[in-house]
């Protein structure tokens, strides 16, 4: 009985030094106390628009997580975002057609004061998402449109957590 108790004490201070190292560190929460104040600087932010329409579904998932109110009267900042697009064919039949197809987005950004002046943020961001070629052309499309979807919300969440980050 005395040998589990000093083992379960043993455990807790082992679990518990690395969290007191912490205490000293410049790491804060995205979204704790200054939540609102967060929150404000990111919706004081105007996403120019992007071409083509997957760069206009990326916009609009931007719009959703950094203005959900839309785009602000008065806006301190200007969010530029370049993405790009390529496709990867695997799976290879015996007739040589492919049977997968990876997609690989690339976007890079850019936080600048609306007077252009500053450059808050700045970076690049990317996410890879793969779709099956079936047979019917339709369910290909629907599986591609998918993968295209599931990619843009991961640039959409990792550009939102970077400028967060860069005006928190």
């Amino acid at each position: 009985m005395r040998r589990t108790l000093s083992r379960r004490h043993g455990l807790a201070l082992l679990l518990a030094a690395p969290a007191a190292g912490l205490g000293g560190c410049n790491l804060r929460p995205l979204y704790g106390k200054n939540e609102a104040s967060l929150d404000a600087s990111l919706q004081a932010t105007r996403i120019l628009p992007l071409s083509d329409r997957l760069g206009q579904k990326l916009h609009n998932l931007l719009r959703d997580r950094i203005n959900p109110f839309g785009q602000p009267s008065n806006p301190v900042y200007n969010l530029a975002v370049d993405l790009t697009r390529t496709e990867t064919e695997s799976g290879i039949r015996e007739d040589e057609t492919a049977t997968r197809i990876t997609l690989t987005f690339s976007a890079d950004y850019r936080l600048v004061t609306v007077e252009g002046k500053q450059t808050v943020a700045y970076g690049t961001t990317g996410a890879q998402a793969a779709y099956n070629i079936l047979e019917n052309r339709y369910s290909t499309l629907v599986s591609q449109q998918a993968a295209e979807e599931r990619a843009l919300v991961i640039i959409a969440d990792a550009i939102t957590a970077r400028l967060g980050a860069a005006l928190g």
